[in-house]
């Protein structure tokens, strides 16, 4: 009995923990543990460009499109990402043709994939992205905040302000299209809602911006485009991989844990991270920023683990500690006046005087230029309650809405 307990454990052990320890996308389905301790996230994403299938309209043009994502299932993805409104083609209903024929492939690969199509819903059409699970199944969307002059003269619809993000087994994503590049309180929301990957579905590449949104936000990015190349960005803006002339898909694995910190405390602890734990881990020094990130490979290592074993403080946590100490340590000063509150009532004190501006008296010659001796009290009482104001301080504006004679 004993004997056959042990061929049975080695051989689970031999056909199973191989599979565990790869990075397959069967050992992220389960939020499982080995040997006791969490889980590390390493995901497998691939992007596609259209680039070069601008000529291509209808089911040719989805026909193609399809073909390049067939080849990036090579690389094994756990979510892949299209452009925007990559069918180009008329608004759909969802379920629709294009959706049902991406649930397929996704059920095929066990992969997400993230679908931008345009989509009419209550007679309005949204240029939206919809979130299709490893099962085939549709599990959320996202339609445009910001679409251009052009799309809402074409009636496109803008979608709600504040962005969603989808949860999945490896962790938390956000989405946004193409012109939503330009509003960098969107990237911030996704940032504060947990996303540790953005997917960024295009017409064009922005590439500078993308990279400048990756590093401010500390969050993985993958750009898929209708032209020219289609990219990932890591935490750090720098980019992971790019389409090419050869290749219309790309793919890389990103470590979701990975971490930035300030090089102040944590010099010497990096350098025992490394020595311990050596090919375990990736770490990254960016000299000229005084800047280094820690990725974690292994499956049953994470990030967090370090950051407990070594007393390491991101760098968010840092900035944050930082300005506590300042904002505690700065002298206190006495608030300023708003400045139209000080001008507003120099001239209440002025009418309550029946003098002009320019210091003369008023007279029965300026009728109406002045409001009574009431009206200016409780004006002035109602204006102490305000504390912003839009309109510049020197503006010239009496109580009572005038403006007073030069």
């Amino acid at each position: 009995m004993t004997m056959r307990y042990s061929q049975v454990v080695l051989t689970l052990t031999t056909c199973f923990l191989p599979a565990m320890l790869s990075g397959a996308s069967l050992a992220q389905t389960e939020p499982s543990s080995i040997q006791g301790q969490p889980r590390n996230t390493l995901v497998r994403v691939v992007t596609i460009s259209q680039d070069g299938l601008q000529d291509r309209k209808g089911k040719a043009l989805i026909d193609a499109t399809l073909t390049r994502l067939e080849r990036a299932a090579s690389f094994h993805p756990d979510i892949a990402c299209l452009p925007e409104s990559f069918t180009s083609g008329d608004p759909e209903a969802v379920p629709g043709p294009t959706t049902r024929r991406l649930s397929r492939w996704a059920k095929r690969h066990k992969c997400y994939v993230i679908c931008p199509i345009l989509i009419r819903e209550n007679d309005r059409t949204y240029n939206a992205a919809i979130v299709i699970g490893r099962q085939g199944r549709i599990i959320g969307r996202y339609c445009k905040i910001r679409p251009t002059e052009g799309e809402l003269d074409r009636g496109i619809c803008p979608g709600p302000k504040d962005p969603p993000v989808f949860e999945t087994d490896f962790g938390t994503i956000g989405i946004q299209i193409c012109f939503d590049v330009n509003w960098h309180g969107q990237w911030q929301r996704l940032r504060a809602k947990g996303a540790k990957i953005v997917f960024f579905a295009s017409a064009y590449p922005a590439a500078r911006q993308i990279r400048t949104l990756a590093w401010l936000n500390q969050y993985f990015v993958v750009a898929s485009t209708k032209s020219r190349p289609a990219s990932i960005y890591d935490i750090t803006g720098e980019r992971l991989a790019t389409t090419g002339r050869f290749q219309q898909w790309t793919g890389a694995v990103l470590p979701l844990g990975k971490t930035v910190f300030e090089i102040d405390f944590h010099v010497s602890k990096m350098r025992d991270i490394q020595k311990k734990y050596g090919s375990r881990v990736e770490v990254t020094w960016y000299h000229d920023e005084d800047l280094v990130t820690l990725a974690s490979l292994d499956p049953a290592l994470t990030v967090q683990d370090l950051i407990r074993e070594y007393e390491l403080t991101p760098h968010r946590d840092y900035i944050l500690r930082a300005q506590r100490k300042q904002d505690k340590t700065r002298p206190q000063t006495k608030p300023e006046r708003n400045l139209m509150y000080t001008e507003v009532t120099r001239y209440a004190r002025l009418v309550e005087a029946r003098v002009c501006p320019s210091g003369e008296k008023a007279t029965s010659q300026t009728p109406g230029l002045w409001p009574s001796r009431t009206a200016t009290c409780s004006f002035r009482r109602r204006f102490r309650s305000l504390t912003v104001l839009s309109f510049p301080p020197d503006a010239r504006v009496l109580p009572s809405g005038k403006q007073p004679r030069q």
